[in-house]
């Protein structure tokens, strides 16, 4: 049931940004890799985060939609040495700051997650999620990220990686 409230409320986002988005506003995708920490003290593992957003500017100026998976390829561990096998799916909304005069723009985000696609979180429950990030843009249409954000209840991800704008 849950699984199915999460498609739901996906679809519903994603019509509305395709409806809210005028043809000035930029579509991203990105990827990165990230050192994801469990909460409890354990060894950090290694994951792979991909992207993918929409600038909803006609709505209100810097506000977004951001759809993001991340999956372990290098499981966290507890500190009592279980393994955890993350693979997460959220959506977010965001909201990009531009600094003045800066190439740096500033990315808050909060929504919901699935942070369990696998078995081995303790809880399959949707939730929210939150996060802060940053954006350098080093071409026209190229940005480089950094990025925190709470996963799961177990599972925090820092990661870094590059934003392609189409």
């Amino acid at each position: 049931m849950k699984k199915i409230i999460l498609m739901l409320a996906v679809l519903a986002s994603v019509s509305y940004a395709q409806g809210a988005a005028s043809t000035d506003q930029g579509l991203y995708a990105g990827a990165g890799f990230g050192m994801m920490q469990t909460i409890k003290e354990g060894d950090a593992g290694l994951g792979l985060s991909l992207r993918a957003g929409k600038g909803l500017d006609s709505v209100l100026k810097g506000l977004g939609i951001q759809f993001e998976l991340n999956r372990s390829f290098a499981d966290p561990e507890t500190r009592s040495g279980r393994d955890i096998d993350v693979t997460t799916f959220a959506t977010y909304a965001t909201f990009d700051i531009d600094i003045p005069r800066s190439k740096v723009t500033l990315r808050p985000k909060i929504g919901l997650i699935l942070p369990n696609l696998r078995d081995d979180i303790n809880s399959r429950n949707l939730g929210f999620s939150s996060g802060f990030g940053m954006t350098y843009t080093l071409e026209q249409n190229v940005r480089l990220y950094v990025d925190y954000t709470v996963l799961a209840e177990l599972v925090n991800n820092y990661t870094v990686g590059f934003e392609v704008k189409f």
